[in-house]
């Protein structure tokens, strides 16, 4: 009976398990649904200039409606509109500027893939955040330019190009991500799903992320020269609910290091960064603000 007992066993063991039958990562959005995303991000950076060290640490907090406007062609457009922002760290509170984001809106395209097409509202945006002011709009342009505001909706707006997706697949998506007058980082992000348990299904994503400079223009008195910022981790997951199509929640690292140039009233310094940003991003059905 033991030897029985032990080949049965044995052939359990070694056996193929069954592979999960492959899951809709789309999501299910009809005309008039709204939800609220509540986005983190924390970044602690050391600079280093002049032989000096000024070490950062900033979060920021922002919660946004997101109603589905229209849906059409395969695609559908959603209405954002932020309730709150907060701003702890370095920069106190952004000096009462973050107040300014309640009731601002914009409307995103998407297409049936969930790649966005177009955005719409962005000068409306920036006027009511500068309230009138055209040096602040200058400022507000280039801290929190289109690709800034993009990346709110493709932070929330994540999922499979493919209607079914197995255990084990792939797929990538690029998006741009500003440095507030610093620069441009290109992120290429590789999504794997990872596992799916109950209703949930979970992903992993790592990212090739690039940099290139820019300046602050008319708005922000530098400019970066030339840099060689780089970074050797970029990781994340992402929970998908299956059951309400929709992302339940995300969480992303990234690890940046390298020098930079920085030209100020027309003199050069030379500079060392060495940061990590987490960004998590987490939906409801209620709003998480009270007023």
């Amino acid at each position: 009976m033991r030897t029985a007992s032990a080949l049965v066993a044995l052939v359990l063991l070694v056996a193929p398990t069954a592979a999960a039958d492959p899951v809709n990562l789309k999501w299910s959005l009809k005309e008039g649904d709204s939800f609220y995303a509540t986005t983190t991000q924390e970044i602690d950076q050391a600079i280093k200039v002049m032989g000096q060290t000024v070490n950062q640490k900033m979060t920021t907090t922002t919660v946004a409606k997101f109603e589905a406007k229209a849906v059409k062609g395969g695609g559908f457009e959603v209405k954002m509109t932020y309730t709150k922002m907060t701003m702890d760290g370095a920069l106190g509170n952004g000096g009462g500027l973050t107040d300014r984001f309640k009731g601002a809106s914009l409307t995103a395209t998407f297409d049936k893939g969930f790649e966005l097409k177009k955005l719409e509202g962005y000068d409306k945006f920036l006027d009511q955040l500068s309230d009138g002011d055209d040096g602040m709009k200058k400022i507000f342009r280039a801290v929190m330019p289109e690709t800034a505001v993009k990346l709110m909706f493709s932070q929330v707006f994540v999922g499979s190009p493919k209607e079914k997706a197995a255990v084990g697949d792939k797929w990538s998506r690029t998006d741009k991500v500003p440095l507030s007058g610093l620069g441009e980082l290109t992120n290429k992000t590789q999504f794997t799903l990872d596992g799916v348990s109950g209703d949930v299904a979970t992903l992993k994503t790592t990212g090739d992320v690039t940099f290139k400079t820019g300046e602050g223009g008319d708005a922000l008195p530098f400019k970066v020269v030339s840099a060689d910022i780089k970074s050797d981790e970029v990781k994340g997951t992402i929970l998908f609910d299956l059951k309400a199509g929709r992302l339940k929640s995300s969480s992303t690292s990234m690890k940046l290091k390298g020098t930079m140039t920085i030209e100020v009233m027309n003199q050069q310094v030379d500079a060392e960064i060495d940061q990590n940003a987490t960004t998590k991003v987490e939906l409801s059905d209620k709003n998480p603000v009270r007023d």
